[in-house]
């Protein structure tokens, strides 16, 4: 009697450990990703923003364990410093789309770390919230992170490189000036995977 019993508490260790395993897999499916972090304005861009906030979120679509395609949407209530008579308000939205390439390492059996990196462009546009229109400019990325993921759920640690083309206003008979600038993104945020199988 005992070997049966043996053999059936191993058939049930086994379901379960099939069943856990497949319980916290990566799957296909859509993400959705709330992040918040910091604008940290570099060069150029140092002289015309401050540091600041920035909150967001993705809308990512994980096509195989090691790949992804991106959409993000953020915004950071900045302050601009090209005005030397006074410092003012400035909104910066940034929309873009882009590629994430990862890589797929089991910590355990609950636990999944995906580092990545990934490409992409868009747009950015800039709000004054004085009298000055708005300005829109392109914009392209690289980003580098690390993910821990348990079941659908997940924490998302990313730095992005941003390369953008930026005119600052004309004020008067003082014509705007063009250039290209850079600014870093810090993020931290969750991910909740939508499964798909």
């Amino acid at each position: 009697m005992r070997y049966p019993a043996l053999a059936v508490a191993a058939l049930v260790a086994a379901a379960s450990s099939a069943r856990a395993q497949a319980r916290f897999a990566p799957q296909p499916g859509p993400e959705f990703r709330p992040l918040v972090g910091a604008f940290v304005p570099t060069g150029k861009q140092a002289d015309n923003f401050k540091s600041n906030v920035l909150v967001g979120g993705q809308l990512a679509f994980e096509l195989s364990d090691y790949f992804h395609v991106v959409g993000e949407f953020s915004w950071t209530p900045s302050r601009e410093k090209f005005n030397v008579q006074q410092v003012h308000r400035a909104d910066i939205y940034q929309y873009d789309a882009g590629v994430e390439f990862n890589l797929l390492r089991r910590l355990n059996d609950e636990w999944y770390f995906r580092p990545f990196a990934g490409i992409g462009g868009g747009g950015r546009t800039y709000g004054y919230n004085w009298n000055l229109p708005n300005r829109t400019n392109g914009v392209g990325y690289g980003t580098l992170g690390l993910e821990f993921q348990r079941g659908v759920y997940a924490l998302r640690f990313e730095a992005r490189d941003n390369v953008s083309r930026f005119e600052i206003p004309s004020t008067g008979a003082t014509p705007g000036a063009r250039m290209t600038v850079n600014d870093l993104h810090f993020a931290v945020g969750l991910a909740y995977h939508v499964a798909m199988r």
